[in-house]
């Protein structure tokens, strides 16, 4: 595990308060890694929430989807559901579990339905305060391949609330091919 991953593990498990500064107490190296990255992650963010923007004012709604989709379709290629296949039960579990979101799945109607808790937008790469309403299909794109990867058909997944759009939460409903 590299070391950011493994402040970002601590943090989330509350251990940042207690265990880092007694195992970095007076380094400066961290303090200046942590400027530095914060930097950079303020200028990723800023610079993608632009490349949101242009592609909203130069591309058609179908188009921008699109790409928007593809990019959040890579993005769950990344995240390990593989070991969820055929194990729909578990992966909701894991999301339960680590995230805090409930998952459901209708079985008649053939619809998932996924709900965060009430957060932020979880993603890092940019502000969910300055960023276009259309970054919700990049999400729409990972809940797709996650489901069509463990479920191992293809599904159409819909954005019905989300942070970015006004809500306090964000619910998807990830819809099942009929077969």
């Amino acid at each position: 595990m590299d070391r950011k991953s493994f402040f970002q593990k601590a943090c989330g498990l509350g251990m940042c308060s207690c265990v880092l500064p007694s195992l970095f107490h007076g380094n400066e190296l961290l303090t200046k890694e942590s400027n530095t990255t914060s930097w950079k992650e303020g200028f990723v963010q800023h610079r993608f929430s632009k490349l949101i923007d242009i592609l909203d004012e130069t591309l058609d709604e179908e188009t921008k989807n699109e790409i928007l989709e593809d990019l959040g379709r890579e993005c769950s290629k990344r995240s390990q559901v593989e070991q969820y296949k055929d194990n729909l039960q578990g992966f909701f579990e894991h999301l339960k579990n680590s995230l805090g979101e409930t998952a459901t799945f209708d079985k008649e109607r053939g619809v998932i339905r996924v709900e965060t808790a009430e957060r932020e937008c979880f993603c890092p790469m940019f502000d969910s305060k300055n960023v276009s309403e259309s970054i919700c299909q990049c999400s729409v794109g990972w809940q797709t391949q996650t489901y069509e990867t463990i479920l191992g058909q293809t599904v159409e997944a819909k954005c019905v609330e989300s942070v970015i759009r006004g809500s306090t939460r964000c619910v998807f409903e990830i819809r099942l091919s009929e077969s």
